[in-house]
């Protein structure tokens, strides 16, 4: 996770990440939820 972190951060790519750990999702600067099948944003 950090070496993903870390290379989006000096690379200035875009990070696509799927999770279910909220404490991830935390860390990252944009985040879209899916609830009920829906987008929410």
């Amino acid at each position: 996770m950090e070496l993903m972190f870390d290379l989006n951060r000096e690379q200035g790519t875009t990070l696509v990440l799927v999770t279910h750990d909220r404490a991830i999702a935390a860390r990252c600067d944009r985040r879209i939820t899916i609830e009920a099948g829906h987008l929410v944003v």
